[in-house]
């Protein structure tokens, strides 16, 4: 019997997966989805980066995008601020398949006022920070 061991262990491992990096669709504080997505989605860099993460934040008819790889523990942190304050909307989504997060996002209705720009920014910083 243990000379077929190593055999069936050679057979056990070709059917372990080595490790996938998510492809998510990235880009920082866009006004247009179309263009955000225009270079195609790209290889996470981390492996624990499990998440594609779309941050919407809207204002009447003008919104920014951010597009990111994080881990599902901090997309889900990033949704816990998810709602409207000052008229002013934060919408995360959170999706785990390569490409996921291509259509998370509406078409441009107008241009994006310059403090949801910035609004957007900060945003980003702190969910960067968040996973350091």
């Amino acid at each position: 019997m243990t000379c077929y061991l190593p055999g069936l262990l050679l057979v056990a491992l070709l059917f372990v997966s080595g490790g996938h990096s998510l492809n998510c669709y990235t880009c920082s504080t866009n006004t247009n989805n179309t263009v955000c997505n225009a270079g195609g989605p790209t290889t996470c860099p981390f492996t624990s980066q499990d998440t594609c993460a779309t941050i919407l934040i809207n204002q009447g008819s003008s919104y920014v995008i951010t597009k990111q790889c994080l881990t599902k523990a901090a997309c889900d942190a990033a949704k816990l601020l998810d709602g409207t304050t000052a008229g002013v909307t934060l919408s995360t989504t959170c999706c785990q398949s390569d490409g996921c997060n291509v259509n998370a996002a509406p078409r441009p209705v107008g241009a994006a006022h310059v403090t949801l720009a910035l609004l957007g920014v900060a945003i980003s910083v702190v969910v960067s920070r968040a996973l350091v």
